[in-house]
């Protein structure tokens, strides 16, 4: 029963799936065809997220953007041959996720030659994975939504013609929501048929013992009677479904952080530009979990079992997670952002960016749960989270006056370990192709569309996820994981 207690409270590691795959990489419908390029243009508006500092060097006096994404990613993973599949295993099972939409609005405005003041709105993180509650995986994940958000408060000043500052304070928060099946889907049949046999044998060897009136003996017989029909209903049912389920949800405290900027004209054809992100702790303080289970029948004996277990002086099975709440803390890493643009002519810009991004605060996640006399025990769980770097190139065409068109392409290294890789969010090794295009309706107005297709850098990659009894390895959940997504980006500017 330990292990299957252990199992059951790492249900409540709910944001092990933020990590995998919680950076966005969506702030703007213009540049997302540039794949993102930015810190070293100058962007009006939109320069409140790629580089604060850009924000001063505004031609107008009101600068405003909004737009919004629409993010479809597949994940397919597939059983690795093993000798237990006789090396011919074809289980291949896919996601199926809603789509995302991470939302920017940027205001900016200038009161002065050298000053501006902005506040930007932006879903910097998040994810969004659908496994289904039936999968193999199921015990792992069946489906997290995730989401961040941010409210940045902007200045910018140039200092001379060439060179500006800016900053910016991030106020952070968020959300999310993650089901998970407290056993593995078929497994957990054998585990909970095995706790009703253990029961039943124990109260029937109890009912024999004649120190007891017949009273006694006469109860604890039915109890056995009703162990061993819920050890039968286990043993033939439920085998392909999750037996119960945690639905674990919750917000973040506010969080605050800064991003701060500078951008120098090297030339009037080469400028630079430098952008830092702080690292920001999202803390939850007071999450709360509901339990679904597969049956009514499932449900009354789970109930039986805990009463009987608890009965013979044993931890119950099923922990009550829907009675506490637990609290957590999760890195938002920094990150270091350079980057290089080029103006060869009026017609064209073209611009790379190169990003270090913190990942290594990533290092384990600790869940704890509030109420001590619930007597669930704490998760820690190790991550090993590696500091990474990403490359983005991206080149604009001024075609026509009223027509501008965009292309790129961007690299983005994966934090996770293989050994550590899980289908919460399966973290690849990215790259992606980006393509987009402006209509200027007026000098004062135009409309943004850009196409992303993301791919991993490898045709597929293997990793496993460790799950322990304490400090012991019991399992681990190896699979082969192939990873594709659509961005298909809209955005309006108007400036005045």
């Amino acid at each position: 029963m330990k292990k299957l207690m252990l199992l059951l409270a790492s249900a409540a590691s709910v944001l092990t799936a933020a990590a995998e795959g919680y950076q966005v990489n969506n702030f703007s419908a213009r540049q997302t065809g540039m794949a993102n390029v930015g810190v070293a243009m100058k962007l009006g508006s939109e320069s409140l997220y790629f580089n604060p500092a850009a924000a001063a060097h505004q031609q107008s006096k009101f600068d405003i953007s909004l737009g919004a994404t629409g993010v479809l990613s597949y994940v397919t993973a597939a059983e690795l041959p093993s000798m237990e599949n006789d090396y011919t295993s074809s289980l291949r099972e896919k996601s199926d996720n809603k789509m995302s939409t991470p939302l920017h609005v940027y205001f900016n405005y200038k009161p002065t030659e050298r000053l501006a003041v902005g506040v930007g709105f932006y879903t910097p993180d998040g994810s969004s994975v659908n496994w289904g509650d039936n999968w193999s995986g199921a015990h792992l994940v069946q489906k997290i939504n995730l989401a961040a958000f941010t409210v940045q408060p902007t200045l910018s000043y140039r200092i001379c013609d060439r060179l500006s500052i800016g900053a910016g304070l991030m106020i952070a928060w968020g959300n999310f929501d993650l089901s998970r099946s407290l056993l593995p889907v078929g497994a957990g049949n054998t585990t909970l048929a095995g706790g009703f046999t253990l029961a039943s044998n124990t109260l029937g060897a109890m009912a024999s013992d004649p120190a007891l009136s017949a009273e006694e003996a006469a109860r604890y017989a039915a109890l056995a009677q009703q162990a061993g029909a819920g050890a039968q209903y286990f043993a033939g049912n439920l085998r392909d479904r999750a037996i119960v389920s945690a639905k674990l949800e919750g917000g973040s405290n506010v969080a605050v952080g800064v991003n701060a900027g500078l951008l120098w004209d090297v030339t009037d054809q080469w400028t630079i530009g430098m952008n830092w992100r702080s690292r920001m702790n999202m803390k939850v303080d007071a999450g709360t979990a509901s339990l679904r289970y597969a049956t009514a029948e499932a449900q009354q004996y789970l109930g039986l079992l805990n009463s009987l277990m608890t009965s013979l002086g044993q931890s119950p099975v099923i922990p009550a997670l829907d009675r506490g709440t637990f609290a957590t803390e999760l890195p938002l890493p920094t990150t270091v952002t350079w980057g290089v643009s080029y103006r060869p002519n009026d017609k064209w810009t073209m611009g790379v960016d190169l990003q270090w991004i913190g990942w290594s605060a990533y290092k384990d996640l600790n869940v704890s749960f509030n109420e001590k006399e619930l007597a669930i025990d704490d998760i820690y769980s190790v991550k090993n989270y590696s500091n990474t770097l990403s490359a983005r190139f991206g080149v604009e065409y001024n075609a026509l006056h009223w027509l501008t068109a965009r292309m790129g392409i961007y690299y983005d290294q994966s934090p996770v370990d293989s050994n550590y890789l899980n289908p919460e969010t399966p973290s690849m090794t990215k790259i992606a192709y980006t393509f987009g295009a402006s209509v200027a309706f007026s000098r004062r107005t135009a409309l943004d569309l850009s196409y992303c297709y993301v791919t991993s850098a490898d045709p597929e990659r293997t990793g496993s996820y460790p799950l322990y009894t304490g400090d012991k390895l019991t399992s681990v959940f190896a699979r082969n994981y192939k990873l594709h997504a659509h961005v298909l980006s809209l955005g309006v500017r108007v400036n005045f």
